[in-house]
């Protein structure tokens, strides 16, 4: 799934909690190596020259190619998206600080619900889900991205349930600002 709906719909899931803002930074933090690598990237090869070249979109694919190639990306792409690295890092921080809901825990609920959606949405691009013990790779039939493997339907039905929430989100603010009354 796109970084940005995992923010929002962790966003709606979560926004009734206590540590909000620690719930969406879980939910996007298995992603954030890709845009850190590729302002690396960019700095790195002088890719702002991109500009001058009579075939940017190639020289940007190019990049964006050799960003998932990184050794770094590779396994931080792996272990953040991993349900195994998840769990390890689970049971110390509930070892260390109890069931209680805390920053930590707000992240790491983020972050697991952030897998659970990419094991939903991820087919040919998916990621072994018990990394580093396991290869097993679990491939939904669902993309949203790979038009192959219903994307566009995908892509549909997400905007609709995001615009639907929003409606929904809406709605109640305005209720609590003006209650409706029943008029007798």
């Amino acid at each position: 799934m796109n970084t940005f709906h995992h923010g929002y719909w962790t966003f709606f899931a979560a926004r009734k909690q206590k540590h909000l803002g620690w719930f969406i930074f879980g939910s996007v933090l298995p992603d954030l190596v890709y845009y850190v690598m590729f302002i690396y990237l960019a700095i790195a090869r002088n890719a702002w020259q991109v500009i001058d070249d009579p075939d940017p979109m190639r020289s940007l694919f190019g990049l964006v190619h050799d960003l998932f190639e990184h050794p770094v990306v590779f396994v931080l792409r792996q272990a953040g998206h991993s349900i195994f690295v998840w769990a390890i890092v689970f049971v110390i921080v509930i070892v260390w600080k109890g069931f209680r809901l805390t920053k930590g825990t707000a992240l790491l609920y983020g972050w697991l619900g952030h897998i659970i959606l990419d094991l939903l949405t991820h087919v040919e691009d998916a990621v072994p889900m018990f990394y580093p013990v396991s290869s097993y790779t679990f491939r939904s039939k669902v993309s949203y991205w790979d038009d192959e493997h219903y994307a566009r339907v995908f892509s549909i039905i997400n905007t609709t349930l995001i615009l639907l929430s929003l409606l929904y989100l809406f709605i109640q603010k305005l209720r609590k600002k003006r209650p409706f009354t029943k008029s007798s």
